[in-house]
């Protein structure tokens, strides 16, 4: 009994312990990019911004967007291509550095996750039945979706002015994929495999995977 009192007690004490660790930061703004989202299955330019504050919280703000050049070539993982693509994305995120030092800091975060994605599609297909699908020579494609992302990181400032910010996480986002403007439907036989979520046409939850590393530069810190 004494034991598992005496585990209790360290337990309790450990996160106490960890957030009164004596904080060497001072305030700075960095703007930064995310050169991953060029890879992802709905390609974005993203540039963000980050306002951390003198002690444990930085409140940070991510903006996106996906130029047609971005869809025109097949990605690797996908051989066919759109006649057109955009895609516009938001991403407001809150952080709690549970460790930080001048140049270091690890944290916890949460991010919401707003995009809307338009593409005028070639000869392509997407679901029906676990049996089947539709195959067709053209379509307009939407994808909405709205969702928030749990993280853990590491943040590091290179020599003075660099940053950079290793991420992974994961979520949960409402996702309402519409085909319309079919041209020359068919339903076609389907064996299942491993499809995106842009496969599937509906309102559904999708779960978020989250990684990747951004890029920055200070653009501003006030001199302690």
């Amino acid at each position: 009994m004494k034991n598992f009192t005496l585990s209790l007690f360290i337990l309790l004490k450990l996160p106490t312990g960890v957030f009164a660790q004596k904080q060497i930061t001072a305030p700075s703004i960095d703007v930064h990019v995310m050169p991953m989202a060029l890879a992802f299955p709905d390609p974005s330019l993203r540039i963000g911004v980050e306002y951390m504050t003198a002690g444990r919280w930085s409140y940070g703000l991510t903006l996106g967007g996906g130029l047609n050049v971005l869809g025109l070539h097949p990605a690797p993982w996908n051989s066919l291509r759109s006649r057109k693509y955009n895609m516009m994305e938001i991403r407001p995120e809150v952080k709690l550095y549970w460790l930080r030092r001048k140049n270091t800091g690890w944290y916890v975060a949460t991010e919401g996750v707003i995009s809307r994605v338009h593409r005028a599609l070639g000869k392509d297909n997407h679901y029906l039945s676990d049996s089947t699908q539709l195959s067709f020579d053209g379509s307009t494609f939407h994808k909405n979706k709205a969702g928030f992302v749990v993280k853990v990181g590491a943040k590091f400032i290179v020599p003075k002015k660099l940053t950079i910010d290793l991420y992974t996480g994961l979520g949960l986002a409402k996702t309402n994929v519409r085909y319309t403007r079919i041209e020359n439907p068919q339903e076609v036989r389907y064996d299942p495999f491993f499809e995106g979520e842009n496969f599937f046409p509906g309102r559904k939850w999708t779960p978020l995977v989250s990684f990747g590393a951004k890029f920055g530069l200070l653009v501003w810190q006030k001199l302690e």
